[in-house]
């Protein structure tokens, strides 16, 4: 038996000694970087989150029309997401990090990014302030120009924190006290909606400091109709929508602020059926052909934040309804691509078995019992036609509640 062992052990060795020469052929993989090519026109978008429960582990991840994914960035503790430049292939992220991973001390950057290579160039150090929010729109915002980057903070006092991207230095932190989320406005103008249904207007010199600081009237009540925060823009006005299903477009300019329309986006019938708006980022609009997408489901108007089920489509220049769109799962955003032929994107929460499993989860577990069950996943559709392009499943767990096409 010892024999035999040893024999096969001179046996093992000779094998290795015979393969080694061919193996010294083989060259280690070496790192390399790759080149995307131009994304405007691509249907390219991005998705990002909170990421949760992994919260200091930031992600933003792009996908290109197909579904593929083209990269992704890491952008800190909790991340307020990316903003894409206009004139420069940069994209732009405010991130934090602390010298012990969760603990230690905090560092707040905002992070130059090569939209090619979506390597880092370079970072400008803000004060430690930045505000980390559910719902990531108007917290980081670009000045028209590209020029300035305005960053909302949040200690819990408010300010808002003015970053010269030209010079690569932080410029000032501003007092905005009651305001929050921010509304580029031209190159150097900027609102912030308010508590008590006003705007903060701030105006900037050219070198990013502020040079005219002043409060509007109330455009809206809050206490009768309360403003969401995720407006869509087209030219120099937002597209506001309320917690009781009402849009507000409100014009946006260096010389001022002014209501120019609001309608309802339900009739009295649909109201009674339950219809409101839902969503954390529940509208999107098409800039040529005027298009205001909303997200819909039926419940109650304190439930705005729940996912909608479907699209409703307003031509905004006459405040007309011109489209349903019935979504195939529950989404949390929608956003729409600017080109000849734009997408429609969801970003849906869904569970990945039959409806017949689903549906009997819940009604012998209850609705809780679904809740570990939940994944993420994209829908593509065609956004004049409503036709359901694609789904994208199996995209990396945690809360991601934003999409942006690029």
């Amino acid at each position: 038996m010892l024999k035999r062992t040893l024999r096969y052990m001179l046996c093992g060795l000779s094998l290795i000694t015979v393969a080694l020469p061919v193996a010294a052929q083989f060259e280690p993989e070496q790192a390399s970087v790759e080149v995307l090519g131009d994304h405007r026109g691509q249907n390219w978008f991005w998705i990002w989150g909170s990421n949760a429960p992994m919260m200091t582990d930031g992600r933003a991840y792009l996908f290109n029309d197909d579904g593929k994914s083209l990269g992704m960035l890491n952008t800190g503790t909790w991340t307020n997401g990316v903003v894409a430049a206009r004139t420069r292939d940069e994209l732009y992220a405010t991130e934090i990090y602390f010298s012990r991973g969760v603990r230690g001390k905090r560092t707040d950057v905002v992070t130059v990014y090569d939209a090619k290579t979506l390597s880092p160039k370079r970072e400008i150090e803000i004060p430690a302030k930045r505000i980390s929010a559910l719902i990531s729109t108007g917290l980081s915002v670009l000045s028209d120009d590209d020029r300035f980057l305005a960053v909302l903070n949040f200690t819990p006092a408010q300010s808002i924190s003015i970053v010269d991207l030209e010079n690569n230095r932080f410029v000032e932190e501003v007092a905005t006290p009651g305001c929050a989320s921010i509304y580029p406005a031209g190159p150097r103008d900027f609102y912030s909606i308010c508590g008590n249904g006003g705007f903060l207007h701030l105006t900037l010199d050219e070198q990013g400091h502020v040079s005219k600081q002043e409060r509007t009237e109330p455009a809206f009540d809050p206490l009768k109709d309360l403003l969401l925060t995720t407006a869509s823009r087209m030219g120099d006005t937002w597209y506001f929508i309320s917690q009781k299903n009402n849009a507000y477009a409100l014009k946006m300019t260096p010389q001022g602020l002014e209501t120019t329309k609001q309608w309802s986006l339900v009739s009295d019938e649909e109201r009674a059926d339950g219809w409101s708006v839902a969503g954390n980022h529940g509208t999107a609009l098409h800039e040529r052909s005027g298009r205001f997408y909303v997200l819909m489901h039926q419940g109650p108007p304190e439930a705005y934040q729940e996912p909608g089920t479907e699209v409703w489509v307003y031509d905004v220049s006459t405040q007309e309804r011109v489209a349903r769109i019935e979504l195939n799962e529950q989404s949390t955003a929608i956003g729409v691509s600017q080109g000849d032929q734009p997408r429609l994107y969801s970003l849906d929460w869904v569970v990945p078995m039959s409806s017949v499993f689903t549906t009997w989860i819940y009604l012998t577990e209850g609705e809780e019992a679904l809740m570990p069950l939940l994944r993420q996943a994209i829908n593509l559709y065609d956004a004049d036609s409503g036709e359901h392009l694609r789904s994208i499943g199996d995209i990396p767990l945690g809360f991601l509640n934003m999409v942006m096409p690029w």
